[in-house]
């Protein structure tokens, strides 16, 4: 993945109950959600990051305009990730805005 390649400590998970275990036990810098956490699920486990702590910033990752989170829940939304290298833009854009490090999970 070009997250690990780039010097990122990546952290995934199989669902959405190991993420917010990980999320509140390891203090992680941002958290980028892919497309295998859908709908309704995806978006409470946005909105619980987010009450946990709204300063960790969220990279979302859809193969479809319709899988779009609400507006204001997450910080970076990308519709195809036909380069990678937009993934790593899109993460290195959030974290400067949130003064944040250089560990990802999600």
């Amino acid at each position: 993945m070009i997250l690990e390649r780039t010097g990122y400590n990546v952290i995934s998970v199989a669902n959405p109950e190991d993420a917010v275990r990980i999320f509140t036990g390891t203090g992680v810098d941002a958290v980028v959600f892919g497309d295998s956490i859908l709908g309704d699920e995806r978006i409470e486990l946005a909105l619980r990051f987010k009450s946990l702590d709204p300063s960790v910033p969220i990279v979302a990752l859809s193969n479809s305009s319709g899988s779009q989170l609400a507006s204001g829940i997450v910080d970076e939304q990308l519709e195809s990730l036909g380069d990678p290298k937009l993934l790593l833009e899109a993460l290195e854009r959030v974290l400067e805005r949130n003064g944040n490090g250089s560990s990802a999970a999600g």
